[in-house]
């Protein structure tokens, strides 16, 4: 069920090289990070080449395998409490800061992890920060907040490519995993941006990521053909039956846990949370009680300096040397890759 996103990368690359987002310092980093991967180097190269950043973690979807009724976090630690997972808003000083320190090397910033980013209301002076340094930008998104003025101020920025989440295309299906979206409102938001994006000559990617079920495999067909309508990408990905849908869906058929495959994101990508954790993956801002690298200060941190300092390489030497399982959250990811988690 994986998927590599192979055409999703090929048009992408396409687009940066056009925005001209990407030097020969830049793919150097990625090479000499690659190597260190493969090497299971202690250290890897200045820079990871990508950025991760939680600008927000508030939702406005309620989505079930996410975050309970109340909007409370869930937290993938079997060993933590509700309301474990904090909230909170990043300083935009703070996201251009770091952004600006590894402008040079850096790939694309993704400006999401856990919540929604149409919410941060300086999303947009984000994106133009790093579009003005060279850097591509990417965000998720549930797509219910989408409005004409921030369609605008996003393309005008330089976003290179946003994903929205679908998990059904009538209301009755829609509804099953999503508590408090309308579908048909995001079906004209998506019509929405399609439109600007095309009629600016933006060229920004849209992929519209369908989320597959049992319950809503028989409107693959609509969501394609809404897709070719508009001229989107279309992914298909396996959903995730937890939190109310345990009755209705099978278990996700997975492969084995590779216990033995040390983690990429160590050598080639950072993720900074909302309150300036630097921590090595997306998935340490649903895990309480994760232990940063650092706190990032405004003025104060240098975020290549943490990428391989003392922190950085002592969690690569565990990776290498006991593999995933000798962290609790590592032993029970799947993930593979820098790519998309499914």
């Amino acid at each position: 069920m994986r998927n590599r996103y192979n055409y999703l990368k090929w048009n992408l690359l396409l687009r940066v090289l056009k925005q001209k987002k990407i030097t020969i310092k830049k793919v150097f980093n990625v090479f000499v990070c690659s190597l260190a991967y493969v090497l299971k180097s202690k250290k890897s190269a200045k820079s990871p080449f990508i950025l991760s950043l939680e600008l927000w973690n508030e939702c406005n979807a309620g989505c079930l395998f996410c975050r309970d009724a109340k909007g409370v976090i869930h937290d993938i630690n079997p060993e933590g409490s509700k309301g474990a997972i904090k909230k909170g808003k990043m300083p935009l000083e703070m996201a251009q800061e770091i952004i600006d320190q590894v402008k040079s090397r850096v790939l694309i910033a993704v400006l999401y992890t856990n919540g929604e980013p149409l919410l941060y209301k300086d999303l947009h002076k984000v994106i133009r920060f790093a579009t003005d340094r060279g850097v591509a930008t990417m965000i998720s998104t549930n797509g219910l907040k989408f409005t004409q003025e921030n369609i605008t101020q996003i393309l005008t920025a330089g976003i290179d490519f946003i994903k929205i989440q679908l998990g059904g295309f009538t209301q009755d299906v829609y509804s099953i995993q999503i508590r408090y979206g309308h579908v048909e409102k995001l079906k004209e938001n998506i019509r929405m941006l399609a439109r600007a994006n095309r009629k600016g000559k933006y060229n920004m990617l849209i992929l519209i990521d369908f989320i597959l079920y049992q319950y809503n495999k028989h409107q693959v067909d609509d969501v394609r053909k809404f897709c070719d309508d508009l001229g989107l990408m279309m992914n298909i990905r396996p959903g995730n039956p937890k939190c109310g849908l345990e009755d209705k869906e099978p278990p996700l058929s997975l492969e084995p846990l590779p216990l033995q495959i040390s983690c990429d994101w160590l050598w080639k990508g950072m993720q900074v949370n909302f309150n300036g954790d630097i921590l090595p993956c997306c998935e340490t801002v649903i895990w309480s009680g994760s232990k940063p690298y650092e706190i990032f200060e405004v003025g104060k941190t240098n975020v290549m300096d943490v990428w391989n300092g003392p922190n950085s390489i002592a969690m690569r030497k565990m990776m290498t040397t006991q593999g995933r399982a000798a962290h609790p959250m590592c032993a029970q990811c799947y993930r593979r890759g820098v790519e998309f988690k499914w």
